[in-house]
């Protein structure tokens, strides 16, 4: 559970000189550390070393949370007027579907005892997917068929942070961003653990195998154990071997990631959020049936801007800040009645 100090942290009002208070940077600092490895505290100074990074993402996700546009009025009264709810959504109908059926609703219902406001703010999060098809198109007074074109489709429609105003909902995607981080550097240290046991296992049949080559060297007492005819083994190579293996032996200790490894690693994820966490904007031009054209086609279409959220170098998906009146709120399907109802046909 994200602690109520971050708050504070990511409060609507920047601090005048432009950097987070003091005191509330050590409690992000300590939120970082119980959300990593709490060992972190074993090393000296480890506030030091923490804060440039912790006061660079605090600072990265409110500046990319307060880029976000106005929230928007999403609803069945403005679905006809309002050109990015025909894209994102397929009819007025599955809009208020995605408003009414979700666990962040439910959610929202369980912590307020049901009582709903008038309008709710939320984050929603959507998957936008391209896709090239062939179609038909008219040029000119010609209709041509086989035309490459691009239609953009929106789907897996996720409402979340359900609030009573929007700064509320900014400061819940601050917070979720911020940990967000914090889970990055968890599992780069994950990543360090499996590693390290990884080599340990490795360490292990190295061991062995060293001991299989002394052996074979018949050193220590070895030959006056033989019963059989003795092997002849290459001195030189036997040597290389060993050798061989010291090497590694010696690398994998120069490897193990000590405290301190980690506490850097976490640190350097935290100073560079730009690696793990980007929004960029995104532009284009969609006909009614969500079919890309050109910005400058005689065909009815609309510009349309949205705000995609980007996650290290695989994910994406386009985020917008939306409102809507809790009316449009369909109730919920009574299964058993629409069953009977259904048997009585």
């Amino acid at each position: 559970m994200v602690f109520r100090f971050l708050q504070s942290i990511f409060a609507a009002t920047p601090a005048p000189s432009g950097k987070s208070d003091a005191t509330l940077i050590r409690a992000a600092i300590e939120r970082v550390v119980n959300g990593t490895d709490p060992r972190l505290r074993f090393v000296n100074h480890y506030q030091r070393i923490l804060w440039h990074g912790v006061e660079r993402s605090v600072e990265h996700v409110s500046t990319l949370i307060d880029s976000l546009p106005p929230a928007f009025e999403v609803s069945k009264r403005e679905f006809t007027a309002e050109p990015r709810l025909r894209a994102l959504f397929a009819s007025s109908e599955h809009l208020r579907e995605i408003l009414s059926f979700g666990p962040a609703l439910e959610q929202y219902r369980q912590q307020h005892a049901n009582a709903l406001p008038a309008v709710l703010y939320a984050a929603l999060g959507v998957d936008r997917i391209e896709k090239k098809v062939l179609g038909v198109d008219l040029q000119g007074d010609m209709l041509r068929r086989d035309v490459a074109q691009t239609m953009v489709n929106f789907r897996n429609h996720r409402l979340a942070f359900l609030t009573e105003s929007e700064t509320e909902t900014r400061w819940e995607l601050k917070k979720q961003a911020f940990d967000y981080l914090i889970e990055i550097a968890l599992k780069r240290l994950i990543s360090i653990r499996t590693r390290r046991e990884q080599l340990e296992r490795e360490q292990r049949h190295l061991l062995q195998k060293q001991a299989r080559l002394l052996k074979s060297a018949k050193l220590g007492l070895e030959p006056l154990l033989e019963t059989g005819s003795p092997e002849v083994h290459d001195p030189a190579t036997i040597d290389r071997q060993l050798r061989e293996v010291r090497a590694e032996l010696d690398q994998m200790r120069a490897d193990s990631a000590t405290i301190e490894d980690h506490l850097e690693r976490v640190a350097s994820t935290l100073r560079e959020p730009e690696q793990h966490l980007r929004m960029e904007r995104v532009t284009f031009t969609l006909d009614h049936m969500n079919q890309k054209v050109a910005p400058n086609s005689s065909r009815v279409a609309s510009t349309l801007a949205f705000d995609d959220t980007l996650l290290g170098d695989d994910r994406r998906f386009t985020t917008l800040l939306v409102r809507f009146p809790t009316s449009e709120i369909l109730p919920k399907p009574d299964f058993f009645e629409e069953a009977h109802r259904l048997l009585t046909l």
